[in-house]
């Protein structure tokens, strides 16, 4: 039990000092949110964004450019086989996530790269082959910037 609450913190420190909202840190380990905002305001400076969470990566990626990166972080992220699908691990993203900011400091952010993770884990988000250029994107029918390759728009 002690050794578990241990890992969550551990884990829970990380996503924090990555950027994530005591929200989805609470979502992922359980920890309290009371717990979780004093962490948070510890390693930033300030308190944790207030206010609705987005419920998909869809409403995070408004404009081709965006889903051109999110389907960039998919690539580094898709390395870690079908276990992207069944689990969400904050070390599988993360490790992701700092080789696609090496590559493409773009307009992904970590909180995006996260919920993009989510979204492949409960099929809300799948990968697709484009007929034309063969090359693979992120596919969600609610969004009209992810219903076709972002690369080549076919």
């Amino acid at each position: 039990m002690i050794a578990q609450e241990l890992t969550n913190l551990n884990t829970a420190m990380k996503m924090i000092k990555a950027g994530l909202r005591p929200s989805l840190v609470h979502a992922a380990t359980g920890l309290s949110k009371k717990r979780l905002r004093s962490m948070y305001r510890s390693e930033h400076g300030k308190a944790g964004v207030q206010g609705r969470v987005s419920e998909y990566a869809c409403n995070r990626l408004k404009t081709r450019n965006q889903v051109i990166e999110a389907t960039a972080f998919y690539q580094f992220y898709c390395v870690n086989g079908d276990s992207i699908f069944r689990v969400l691990d904050f070390e599988m993203v993360d490790e992701a996530y700092q080789t696609y900011m090496a590559v493409s400091p773009g307009p992904i952010d970590f909180t995006t790269a996260w919920y993009i993770a989510r979204d492949l884990r409960e099929n809300v988000l799948t990968p697709r082959r484009c007929q034309a250029c063969r090359r693979t994107y992120l596919h969600d029918p609610r969004s009209d910037q992810m219903l076709r390759c972002p690369l080549c728009a076919e």
